[in-house]
């Protein structure tokens, strides 16, 4: 198996190219437009790789999203989570929980998460060459290194919403705990953002990467007994809000133009 994590350090992002040496395939998660989609493309192309899907953890409100444009690019698929086929604006490709995605040797299941978002999905990864048990997680804006994704990034519109503050607080609490604590110990955590981004708190560390283990016995946020306390100490802990996400996020559903995110940033 072939994984490539791309770090965009003044946002504190991260993406993945998750590829298969003998298929010479790979797919791309959550890729960022401040890298461009070329980026991702050329990064393959060099790992003697071909683009088969580009799949996303949610709608994101921090950055701009290039999972449509790369998708065209290559002419492949961009898969959310069929709970996002009422939100967004655009065409994609639905995947269900529990679906699982095979590129080449490499096993992808998604699981799904919400919270953070309605639609929020972790990728759990198996390289089969190796074995059948699970390696990794790419755990999106659910679970951080030292800290949970945030629940308040709302747009103030119920339809687009779909779950108030409190609820994706509990759902979000729901999933950490009871589908990614749930996996083995040695499972890899990778998600989509590390210290210094504003959607999570301030308890996120620095280190890109953990395990499950270490997050269940150091997660600050999911050491909490009760939602309710998990809840007030999320919000307790926040950042302030990520510049401009109400607009990002309208852009990553569709509503709105990337011109009119340039426009009012000028």
């Amino acid at each position: 198996m072939i994984m490539k994590q791309f770090r965009f350090e003044p946002l504190a992002q991260a993406s993945y190219l998750i590829g298969c040496p003998r298929a010479k395939e790979a797919v791309i998660i959550d890729p960022i437009d401040d890298l461009g989609a070329e980026t991702y493309v050329l990064e393959a192309a060099d790992l003697g790789l071909t683009i088969t899907g580009v799949f996303e953890t949610h709608v994101h409100a921090d950055y701009i999203s290039c999972a449509r444009e790369l998708a065209e690019m290559n002419d492949v698929p961009h898969y959310l989570h069929e709970s996002a086929t009422d939100l967004v604006q655009y065409s994609f490709t639905p995947f269900k929980d529990g679906q699982v995605f095979e590129v080449g040797g490499v096993r992808i299941k998604t699981l799904h998460t919400p919270g953070h978002t309605p639609e929020h999905t972790s990728f759990l990864v198996t390289d089969t060459a190796r074995t059948d048990e699970p390696w990794c997680v790419l755990t999106g804006d659910a679970l951080f290194v030292g800290d949970v994704g945030r629940p308040d990034l709302l747009l103030g519109d119920q339809a687009l919403d779909v779950m108030d503050e409190a609820t994706r607080a509990e759902t979000l609490y729901r999933s950490v705990k009871d589908r990614l604590f749930a996996l083995p110990d040695h499972v890899e955590v990778y998600p989509c953002h590390y210290g210094g981004s504003t959607c999570g708190g301030v308890n996120m560390s620095g280190k890109a990467a953990s395990t499950i283990a270490f997050e269940k016995r150091f997660n600050l946020a999911m050491r909490k007994d009760t939602p309710e306390a998990f809840a007030a100490f999320v919000k307790e802990t926040a950042k302030p809000f990520p510049d401009d996400y109400a607009r990002i996020k309208s852009y990553n559903l569709g509503l709105i133009s990337k011109d009119a995110i340039t426009e009012a940033a000028v």
